[in-house]
């Protein structure tokens, strides 16, 4: 195992390799959704980049969130890039306009994280990582009105406002470009956070604290 201190270069590599791949992502969207280009955008291959791309980033944010003493400070300038990005697509590009993002939520995130970080260190990670991962899994399907897999369907009842979209329950007539609301991605996010513990303390295979491309 690698001892403690120094920069765990598998994390930038890792956040780079998100990164050109969210570029790549992008770069279709906007060539099929803007510019017109006749392709299948909505396929089950740019589907599986953009899920990658996304866990990759949040599991990533929530490790980051317990290496960081700054957890509180970050999320607010993440939440107000996200921010930007509404105003931004509010003006200039109406019917995409980005209301609940994967900023806003990474923002919120983050703070969240810092308010209850005590508890989240106390508690056992390997037990957390597992709870929090199942929880994650099992209410995907929420913001579609359905949970444990679409196995069991959600009360419309409960999705009858469109502020309740942060939460997880976009009520009648919200609709966001990007949309990524607390239920269930917090759970994917407080994953990282309890994993953190094993990078924070370097109980990680030495090859993560290696570096393989300046490039990354």
């Amino acid at each position: 195992m690698a001892g403690k201190g120094g920069r765990i270069f598998f994390l930038d590599e890792l956040r780079a390799l998100a990164l050109i791949g969210m570029i790549i992502y992008h770069a279709a969207y906007d060539l099929y959704a803007i510019f017109g280009l006749d392709f299948d955008f909505y396929s089950p291959g740019w589907d599986t980049l953009q899920m990658a791309v996304c866990c990759t980033f949040i599991v990533i944010a929530g490790i980051s969130a317990r290496l960081t003493k700054s957890a509180l400070k970050h999320g607010f300038v993440v939440f107000g890039c996200g921010m930007l990005m509404t105003l931004g697509t509010y003006f200039f590009m109406r019917s995409q306009t980005i209301w609940f993002g994967v900023l806003h939520f990474l923002g919120i995130s983050m703070m969240i994280y810092y308010l209850f970080r005590k508890s989240v260190k106390k508690a056992p990670a390997l037990l957390g990582a597992v709870i929090s991962l199942s929880a994650f899994l099992c209410l995907y399907g929420l913001p579609s009105r359905s949970i444990m897999f679409g196995n069991i369907a959600v009360p419309s009842e409960l999705y009858f406002s469109k502020y309740l979209a942060v939460i997880g329950l976009p009520g009648p007539g919200f609709r966001s470009a990007d949309y990524f609301p607390l239920l269930p991605w917090f759970f994917l996010f407080l994953f990282g956070c309890f994993i953190g513990k094993w990078f924070k303390e370097r109980k990680i295979p030495d090859f993560m604290m290696n570096k393989h491309s300046d490039f990354l």
